[in-house]
């Protein structure tokens, strides 16, 4: 096991899947502007309505990945192997068969296929081969997913991080050079399915070597899981199936949906901006993602510590959010259209609307990731229902009776998002995981919240009358909102005494 102390195992896990986020992210921008120069917005909209299905199809995996992982935490701090091959065999199999069932589920939709992707979508050349090979790229990973389970729970997030970013750096240049040398999506799309394979291949490969344990032949009747952990599992796993129906409907819904009511094109552009919140978004959960498996190990010591870590945890999220909604909101447009040309940049508001987006969902991961640490997925079994259903309704009355398109489908996310999950989840948090009072949470809540949108108020009235265009004013336009967001971060953290407490404890560690 990973006898190595949490704080060194957050700061390891966080600082590498960090570095190699952002190298990849900037490979992943070059192979984008291929992407869209050799192959065009429609294909590019193809891309998105099929990621979007198959993320949908991943519903069927019943939410299990963060139910075990809880169930792994404590077996893995007692170094209780037998208990850890017990319950990782058992995902084995679950997923071995939520894989075939994957399978299955995705061949019945290629009828209804041509209905999703519209007319443009049905011009375009070799289409079910290129949705087979997504299909292809989601079954595979469902047989491997284990070993990623086991990594991670005992802190070992780095080796994943590692693996997956070498090899898809090396798919990535493949891409690139083949889509400038026979401008064919399906190798394009093959080559995504081995890079999905090769990198779990190597990490089963890993696994073996920390934990060969796992490997050893055992009789039936001794992996079987007792009732107490069954139970566990059972509410756990409804619990995230609710969550995930929540997150499915609320964002893998969104291209889909345009390309039924809008078209494929529109989801080609917007993907275009998804792809750049989605990794700074990804970015931020990159880094935080080694902290559920500490925190699941720190729940076992002192729930003062936890209480502690929770606030310093917030902290640091509103802080990010500081930095990123401003420049975010002021140097999208002008980055689409250094990067990609002026027919790709969308409207302001629809910016505006983006932007807020990405916000809501950056607040919400401290309590999110408490939720995974805490195994709460029971108590809030109920949440995503409501949200799905409130976000599917508003959006189709947005789009089909008010006609606002993009802007109707970001309107309904955000209001549902506002009026359930941001407030309950971290309701849930305090009063069944570290159970305090919500007071404080909620004075920290407001100042972060004030904060974010004073700044971007701020930077908007600094730099909205400033014209020009290409990477010097981008840099420029960069400078302006970081001296900006700098000082506000000062301002409204004065007397703040968990900040006063976290740069003392940033000093004395790095000193």
């Amino acid at each position: 096991m990973n006898n190595t102390s949490v704080s060194k195992n957050i700061f390891k896990n966080g600082s590498i899947a960090g570095m190699t986020f952002i190298l990849t992210t900037i490979l992943s921008f070059v192979v984008r502007t291929f992407f869209v120069k050799n192959l065009g917005e429609q294909y590019l909209g193809l891309n998105g309505v099929f990621s979007s299905v198959i993320q949908m199809l991943s519903l069927t995996d019943l939410g299990m990945e963060t139910a075990f992982s809880f169930l792994l935490y404590k077996p893995i701090a007692h170094n209780d192997q037998f208990g850890i091959v017990k319950i990782i065999r058992t995902f084995k199999k679950v997923y071995e068969t939520v894989g075939f069932l994957v399978l299955i589920i995705g061949l019945c939709l290629i009828p209804f296929l041509p209905s999703i992707i519209g007319e443009q979508g049905n011009n375009l050349d070799n289409v079910l081969l290129i949705y087979l090979l997504f299909l292809a790229n989601s079954v595979g990973s469902y047989f491997f997913t284990y070993n990623r389970t086991i990594l991670n729970s005992d802190q070992r997030n780095y080796v994943i991080t590692l693996i997956t970013f070498m090899v898809t750096f090396i798919g990535n240049l493949l891409q690139i050079i083949t889509l400038i040398y026979f401008e064919n999506p399906v190798i394009y799309a093959f080559i995504m399915v081995c890079i999905t394979l090769i990198s779990n291949f190597l990490i089963n490969v890993n696994v073996k070597k920390y934990y060969p344990f796992i490997f050893k032949k055992y009789k039936k009747s001794e992996l079987k899981l007792d009732n107490e952990t069954k139970t566990i599992l059972i509410k756990n796993s409804i619990g995230g199936l609710s969550n995930k129906i929540g997150s499915m409907v609320v964002f893998a819904s969104d291209n889909i949906l345009l390309s039924i009511f809008v078209n494929l094109s529109t989801v080609g552009l917007y993907s275009n901006y998804t792809m750049i919140t989605n990794n700074l978004k990804g970015l931020v959960n990159k880094m935080i993602q080694p902290i559920t498996a500490s925190i699941g190990s720190m729940i076992q010591d002192s729930n003062k510590e936890v209480v502690d870590f929770f606030k310093k945890f917030n902290l640091v999220i509103y802080s990010l959010t500081l930095f990123i909604t401003p420049q975010l909101f002021i140097l999208l447009r002008p980055f689409i259209q250094w990067w990609l040309g002026k027919d790709y940049v969308l409207s302001q508001e629809v910016t505006l609307l983006i932007v807020i987006n990405l916000t809501i969902q950056i607040f919400r991961l401290p309590s999110l990731t408490f939720i995974d640490a805490y195994g709460l997925q029971w108590v809030q079994k109920w949440k995503s229902v409501f949200e799905s259903a409130i976000n599917m309704i508003l959006s189709l009355v947005f789009l089909i009776h008010f006609n606002f398109g993009l802007k109707g489908i970001l309107l309904g996310t955000i209001i549902s998002t506002l009026i359930t999950v941001s407030w309950y989840e971290p309701y849930i948090v305090l009063k069944y995981g570290i159970k305090v009072k919500v007071d404080h949470y909620i004075f920290d809540y407001i100042r972060g919240a004030l904060g974010v949108i004073f700044a971007t108020i701020v930077v908007w009235m600094v730099t909205h009358s400033l014209v020009g265009n290409g990477i010097i004013f981008i840099i420029i336009l960069v400078l302006i909102n970081l001296i900006s967001s700098i000082g506000i971060f000062f301002i409204i953290n004065i007397g703040n005494h968990t900040f006063k407490t976290l740069m003392i404890d940033m000093w004395r560690k790095f000193r």
